[in-house]
């Protein structure tokens, strides 16, 4: 079924969530036969061989030199950029040469459920909702301040933790289209806190086409995920540990626990899809 490309950005603080997201996805879609990429700029020589090492058909490289330049223009521009820099690097999926679908996946992503669908899907962009929209509001033109809907209207607007994106649908213009918002300028009108999230949204939420949260189900908005739709977590096909708390960073567990208990249960089920893969390593 396959002529997708993974797509998705590691650091060596994030790593093991990397190993993790992959691991789980190919256990839960083994239909998928395509190239798998890592987009970086801080990995070690090391972790490029131990990546590529433990999963098949893997490739580890840096933005392309017009992205990496446009990112660092911006990061001066916008210093508190700074330390979400590696975010942006998600755009790099709109500059794939063609040849099928890009399946960008955050590394903080657990799969326990088939996402074929999604790829089936004929259009420019496949998505889950993003916080905005789950409770209820919009996302303001141009800048993408969370507004309540004027009129019940209710503009889309996604989480870019999870995309499929068709360039062959979406057309050349998407990708000439991200350069402009990349300005520091254009920048400065952004009323959300958003990255790459932002970028996305921009060039593309009016041709989106929304999935439900069970294919990507925010931990940090599980409470309002599932007023919008009911989506537990033992029943999610995705979970998305989004926010500071991941999980492997358990001096951060007891925290996101006391804020919502059900982290326990997805930490419990990350931490058993890490060790199922150390057994199947041996």
């Amino acid at each position: 079924m396959s002529a997708a490309t993974l797509v998705t950005v590691s650091s060596p603080d994030f790593r093991v969530g990397t190993e993790v997201m992959l691991a789980s996805f190919l256990a839960a879609n083994a239909w998928f036969d395509g190239e798998i990429l890592i987009l970086h700029s801080r990995l070690t020589a090391a972790d490029e061989a131990a990546l590529a090492a433990a999963f098949p058909r893997l490739s580890c490289r840096r933005a392309s030199p017009r992205l990496a330049a446009a990112i660092d223009t911006l990061v001066a521009a916008h210093p508190h950029l700074a330390t979400r820099r590696d975010r942006f690097l998600s755009l790099e999926t709109l500059l794939l040469p063609p040849g099928g679908k890009a399946l960008f996946c955050d590394s903080d992503m657990l799969f326990r459920g088939d996402i074929a669908p999604l790829l089936a899907i004929d259009a420019p962009l496949v998505a889950a909702p993003d916080a905005a929209m789950l409770r209820g509001n919009v996302r303001a033109p141009g800048t993408l301040a969370e507004v309540a809907p004027a009129d019940g209207a209710r503009a889309a607007s996604f989480n870019a933790g999870l995309l499929v994106h068709d360039p062959a649908a979406a057309g050349a213009a998407t990708a000439d289209a991200l350069w402009p918002l990349l300005d520091p300028e254009a920048w400065s009108r952004i009323a959300s806190q958003h990255t790459d999230q932002a970028v996305w949204n921009l060039l593309l939420r009016d041709r989106v086409h929304l999935v439900g949260t069970e294919f990507n189900l925010m931990m940090t908005h599980r409470r309002t995920s599932f007023a919008h739709e009911p989506v537990a977590v033992d029943a999610a096909r995705v979970l998305h540990f989004n926010g500071p708390a991941k999980p492997w960073r358990p001096d951060r567990h007891a925290d996101a626990i006391a804020r919502d208990p059900a982290y326990a249960e997805a930490f419990d089920l990350w931490i058993a899809a890490r060790a199922a893969w150390l057994r199947a390593r041996r």
